[in-house]
């Protein structure tokens, strides 16, 4: 696996790729595979939770996104996974519907490291996609860390970066600096 460069908002040609809208994967090779393998070390390098192809400067409909598991501490301060952790790749993915009202959630990128904001994102959503292999799949109903990622995710396919989701601009903040930083998308 290689990691790779994660393209930045704040450097001009990196900002022009990730305004570009990505093209549709056609073909299931072994190069898709070997490139969602470079995309989830790079988004775990990076500490994020999902990364889309045009991040790093593959202009693909293809993303990769990452659900930490769910741990339980129990009374003997031992520690017990109670939701495993969920793996996707998604081959172009395409929200096909989606609920009726919003969630605002604290949100980050992979593309602008350390700056968070509150973003508002539909509050459950159904993604049809592709896996690795072409066949056809469906994510029905995803809510939580699951939506707010496909949302921020497939944004990205179509060059749209949350930035331009944030309806109170005052709540971008660089969380650089502070002990607890959030997982980025």
């Amino acid at each position: 696996m290689t990691i790779r460069k994660i393209l930045r908002v704040d450097q001009p040609d990196d900002l022009k790729i990730l305004k570009t809208r990505s093209h549709p994967v056609k073909q299931f090779t072994p190069a898709l595979r070997q490139l969602a393998d470079d995309m989830f070390e790079t988004m775990h390098t990076a500490n994020g939770v999902g990364l889309a192809a045009p991040q790093v400067g593959i202009l693909q409909r293809m993303v990769v996104i990452w659900i930490p598991p769910v741990i339980e501490e129990l009374d003997d301060g031992s520690e017990r996974e109670v939701v495993p952790e969920q793996n996707y790749v998604l081959i172009n993915p395409e929200i096909v519907k989606e609920a009726p009202h919003e969630m605002t959630g604290l949100e980050g990128c992979l593309s602008m490291p350390g700056w968070y904001a509150d973003v508002p994102r539909q509050a459950w959503v159904t993604v049809d996609y592709h896996d690795l292999d072409g066949k056809r799949r469906r994510i029905r109903r995803a809510t939580g860390l699951l939506a707010r990622a496909l949302q921020h995710e497939i944004d990205h396919l179509d060059g749209v970066l949350f930035t331009e989701r944030i309806r109170d601009l005052t709540t971008l903040k660089d969380y650089t600096n502070e002990p607890e930083t959030p997982p980025a998308e």
